[in-house]
């Protein structure tokens, strides 16, 4: 089951108190003075929240990049097979011919309604031998028997084109169509407040607020500020907008 963002939101802050903890307790067989300790400790936090928010940064990213793909794919079920005929069509300089378009050296056929079955697979493949060309399939996946009889199109190139090909192939000549989401009402501060481009912002802050630590008669505060940076910048990034 996957955790809701409120759950990773929890695991990140026991996770950096969990740091802040290990730090504290090995520094303090160094170090005797508390406000140093506890200015290592913060600081040693804030690195390696750093290092594992940039990891597992990389890792939303690429979950978001498929969830994208997947949305974006699913809406071209609902767009005019026409339109989207005549618009690739203008896009490769082809001419459309049935359900597909004729290139100088490639036949192209587009399909998003499903899984790519294995009679169009047929159709297509025909249209191909009939111009002699090349065929390129582009859809979204291909059925469990038209990918085990693929093979046995062998007198002309067949090549095919699914999921993430597909959605950079349309990407390439600027057909992707919009993706319609509802947005959800939000409380306009909370959602200023947890912007994934203030992560940064939070962190630097944290960081000066540290330096400040240092010199000034309010460490201690100056720490908990810090570490309140710290904290939104774990909530931007498992809650952000």
């Amino acid at each position: 089951m996957e955790k809701s963002k409120l759950a990773i939101a929890s695991d990140e802050i026991i996770r950096a108190v969990a740091i802040w903890l290990f730090s504290a307790i090995v520094i303090r067989y160094f170090i005797k003075e508390l406000y140093l300790i506890i200015l290592i400790a913060t600081a040693v936090t804030m690195l390696l929240t750093l290092l594992i928010r940039t990891y597992y940064g990389k890792k939303n990213l690429s979950k978001e990049r498929q969830i994208k793909t997947a949305n974006t794919l699913r809406e071209l079920m609902t767009m005019d097979n026409g339109k989207l005929l005549t618009d690739l069509a203008n896009a490769v300089n082809g001419s459309i011919d049935s359900d597909a378009i004729v290139t100088l050296r490639t036949v192209i056929y587009p399909y998003f309604y499903g899984k790519f079955p294995l009679e169009k697979l047929n159709h297509a493949y025909n249209l191909a031998l009939k111009e002699n060309k090349k065929l390129l399939i582009v859809c979204t996946e291909l059925s469990v028997e038209a990918e085990k009889n693929l093979e046995l199109f062998s007198d002309i190139p067949v090549s095919v084109l699914t999921k993430n090909k597909t959605y950079n192939f349309l990407d390439k000549y600027g057909l992707l169509p919009e993706v319609k989401t509802r947005h959800k009402r939000k409380i306009r501060l909370l959602k200023s407040a947890l912007k994934k481009t203030k992560i940064k912002g939070y962190l630097f802050t944290a960081l000066v607020l540290l330096f400040t630590a240092a010199f000034s008669p309010y460490a201690l505060l100056c720490i908990v500020a810090a570490a309140v940076n710290i904290t939104m910048s774990i909530l931007c990034e498992v809650k952000g907008y």
